[in-house]
């Protein structure tokens, strides 16, 4: 598909000339910083601590997304029910904010791949080894946060907000159990009809 914002010359010039964006620079955020601790704590602690914390993303994903999203369903139905113009309106702001979220989930799902895999294979080969140096343990959390900071940064380039970012790594958990959660109740209701 042709895209004709990039292949015209005067489209380009005149954004240009027209638009500034001033943003923050994302490294210097509060969101930054806090997804690299709660990284460094995921790679340091043991696997009981990392469910733990796993657990209270779970927790408050749940709060964030479940009440709020009830109250923000129930305004947007008020706004569409009383102004019928203005769900369409919204609906297509919507749609292109899905979009781009659409060009920017893959990024976003190999950095919350890294930012729950690597400490749960650092877990693994604590627990195999069993006797680990102090200082492996703590050039593996350096190593990774590292790491974890260059995959911030290059997100940072397509325009990722830190803040976006931090909700979305720390939702996964969430989404995930989200996702399961139907297939195994639905497992446990075609195992009750069996018995009768």
């Amino acid at each position: 598909m042709k895209n004709f914002f990039e292949d015209s010359d005067f489209l380009k010039s005149t954004i240009q000339k027209n638009v500034t964006i001033q943003r923050k620079p994302q490294v210097n955020t509060v969101w930054h910083w806090l997804l690299l601790i709660l990284f460094g704590l995921l790679a340091y602690g043991t696997m009981t601590q990392q469910f733990l914390l796993i657990a209270l993303f779970i927790v408050i994903a749940a709060i964030v997304k479940g009440p709020l999203m009830i109250l923000w369903g129930a305004i947007y139905a008020t706004l569409v029910a009383f102004f019928p113009p203005l769900g369409i309106v919204l609906s297509i702001v919507f749609f292109l904010i899905n979009l781009e979220t659409i060009a920017k989930s893959w990024r976003i799902s190999l950095t919350s791949a890294y930012f729950y895999l690597v400490p749960l294979i650092g877990s693994i080969f604590r627990f195999a080894i069993k006797n680990e140096s102090s200082y492996a343990v703590l050039t593996f959390v350096a190593l990774g946060i590292l790491g974890l900071h260059f995959l911030l940064n290059w997100l940072y380039k397509y325009n990722s907000l830190s803040r976006t970012l931090a909700w979305s790594i720390i939702s996964v958990p969430y989404a995930i159990l989200i996702m399961l959660l139907p297939a195994r109740f639905h497992k446990f209701k075609s195992n009750k009809k069996l018995r009768f």
